[in-house]
């Protein structure tokens, strides 16, 4: 027998109300600090999405219980995909930083920072991840990438990153990519500063585009905000990704290289929601 419209109705928004309260018990205890404990285990996972489905089912017709599980597969894999957000554990995926940094992003923006070293096969194998990143990140996320200054020969390498993304601002030259190529796939060592601009040359970069850049106020205040930042955030490595100046983490952190990003989105949307307060 077919459901007359009025009870369809009825049946809908229940299955609204069940799903949106499913939802809530799972999701309640996305917390920054949540222990082992606090986060759903995979069978409770699997029965509350169960329990979430089972009430729709009930004197419900054949055709009308297609429809409804159908409809609730796709509402299952929602709930998953935020109860999986609580697997992130503060201490362990990603790190505090207190005191937290102060930030250069613009009012309503979120700040993500990537430290990272020229030199690093690290930062150079992320490198791709990190594009794509940039190029579809949410519009309220300022993302930007900082040379970290952990050391004295960092230090140079990051007078290097400053100088070839001042010169190529708009980044139609792609001078930090080539330099990040020079580097990684050919071998180039770039030890010295000579060395540096004998190959800031080769790109058609004079020694005197070069000097002015180095002896500009712009470029000094970069200098200084870049070892700011190496300091404040506690980084002992690289690339580690800072959140708003709150957080730091990286992909071995987070587990992988594609969970990095989850929680990137994670903490960012945090942040956000935090700044509408």
């Amino acid at each position: 027998m077919k459901l007359q419209g009025s009870t369809k109705r009825f049946l809908s928004k229940l299955s609204t109300v069940t799903l949106l309260a499913s939802i809530f018990i799972l999701v309640a205890c996305n917390d920054s600090t949540a222990t082992a404990e606090q986060v759903p285990a995979k069978g409770n996972v699997t029965q509350a999405v169960a329990d979430a489905v089972k009430p729709k089912l009930v004197g419900a017709s054949s055709d009308d219980k297609g429809k409804i599980v159908l409809a609730d597969a796709s509402a299952a894999k929602t709930v998953v995909e935020k109860v999986k957000k609580t697997q992130f554990i503060e201490g362990k995926n990603y790190f505090e930083i207190f005191p937290a940094l102060n930030t250069d992003a613009p009012a309503g923006k979120v700040e993500v920072i990537e430290l990272m070293w020229l030199k690093c096969p690290h930062c150079y194998h992320l490198e791709n991840a990190i594009e794509k990143y940039r190029k579809n990140k949410p519009d309220y996320v300022d993302f930007k990438q900082v040379p970290a200054m952990l050391n004295p020969v960092w230090a140079k390498d990051a007078e290097t990153y400053y100088i070839a993304s001042m010169l190529d601002a708009s980044g139609k030259k792609q001078l930090v990519k080539k330099i990040f190529y020079a580097i990684h796939e050919q071998g180039r060592r770039l030890r010295g500063e000579d060395a540096v601009k004998r190959y800031f040359s080769q790109l058609g970069i004079s020694e005197a585009q070069y000097d002015s850049v180095k002896n500009s106020m712009a470029y000094k205040a970069k200098i200084n905000r870049a070892r700011q930042i190496s300091a404040g955030s506690q980084a002992s490595s690289v690339p580690t990704i800072i959140i708003n100046g709150k957080y730091r983490t990286s992909a071995y952190t987070a587990g992988s290289e594609e969970k990095l990003f989850e929680l990137i989105d994670m903490l960012t949307e945090q942040e956000k929601e935090k700044g509408k307060k």
